[in-house]
């Protein structure tokens, strides 16, 4: 009889795509997510970067549109105008070059972990430090159903705040969220008590 492969079998055979990544540096890893670039960032990067270009243009065309005044009694006033608006608008086109590819930054010599926003040209940005020691679990949520990807955590022991690393399918996160929490928490040393000596 011929064999028939059902579509159950068949994406056995081929695992779903990884999206999380983790590459080694000197001082631990860097982990990856392609589906984790921050929303948020982006609209706000693309609003400073329109809102920046526009003031610096709008301060360079105080002094350069045909007809403006230039009479004594309204340059100083037109000098401050524009100063700010050129000084906010290279802050706003600063801002937009941070980056919106989130990261997180394993440091085994630290004992911290980093957020960061890195941009298209490679430049890091870091967003925030956590301590080991403040982290209290790493867990895989699964709350979106077996068949969405599941997303991999990291609690902070004062708060009940909760850091997504990366989301992925579970079978692709199996590994990451061993060797995470065992490097996490399997550095957290309590300090020695000392034996009881009897006086």
């Amino acid at each position: 009889m011929n064999a028939i492969t059902t579509r159950n079998e068949f994406s056995e055979i081929n695992p779903r795509a990884v999206s999380i990544s983790s590459d080694e540096t000197y001082w631990g890893y860097i982990i990856r997510c392609r589906n984790n670039d921050r929303t948020m960032a982006i609209l706000m990067q693309w609003t400073a970067a329109v809102v920046g270009a526009v003031l610096l243009i709008a301060a360079f065309g105080i002094w350069t549109l045909p007809g403006s005044m230039t009479s004594q009694d309204v340059v100083g006033f037109k000098l401050g105008f524009s100063t700010i608006m050129a000084v906010v608008g290279v802050a706003l086109v600063w801002f937009a070059s941070h980056g919106t590819h989130y990261e997180v930054q394993v440091d085994l010599a630290r004992l911290e972990l980093r957020e960061v926003l890195r941009n298209s040209r490679g430049t890091a940005r870091i967003q925030d430090w956590i301590k080991f020691e403040d982290i209290d679990a790493v867990y895989i949520d699964r709350s979106a159903g077996e068949k969405a990807k599941a997303r991999l955590m990291v609690r902070l022991a004062a708060s009940s705040k909760a850091i997504e690393v990366g989301k992925d399918f579970e079978e692709n996160l199996t590994h990451l969220h061993l060797r995470l929490g065992r490097d996490v928490l399997g550095m957290i040393i309590e300090k020695p008590v000392k034996a009881n000596r009897g006086f």
